[in-house]
């Protein structure tokens, strides 16, 4: 993840917009109290808004596979400050 890439951002339902990025399929977000959550594509619509990538929850649930995903967080640093 390099200074260029653009911004993503996840459109939560308690949270708004908030930080995220995309690692693999894991699509990671940085909740205003702390915790990273981790979701995946399969339960993300995306759209383009203003040059920033958005998630948005679709009603589909993880893969049976995911439960075993170990994917490692990116640094809180490497999440995109939000307007």
């Amino acid at each position: 993840m390099s200074e260029n890439t653009p911004p993503e951002a996840l459109e939560h339902p308690e949270h708004g917009r908030i930080p995220a990025r995309r690692l693999l399929q894991c699509i990671f977000a940085l909740s205003p109290d702390g915790p990273i959550l981790h979701h995946h594509l399969e339960e993300m619509a995306m759209r383009e808004d203003s040059g920033t990538t958005i998630y948005a929850f679709n009603g589909g649930k993880p893969l049976a596979e995911r439960s075993r995903c170990q994917i490692i967080p990116p640094m809180v640093t490497k999440f995109p400050v939000l307007d």
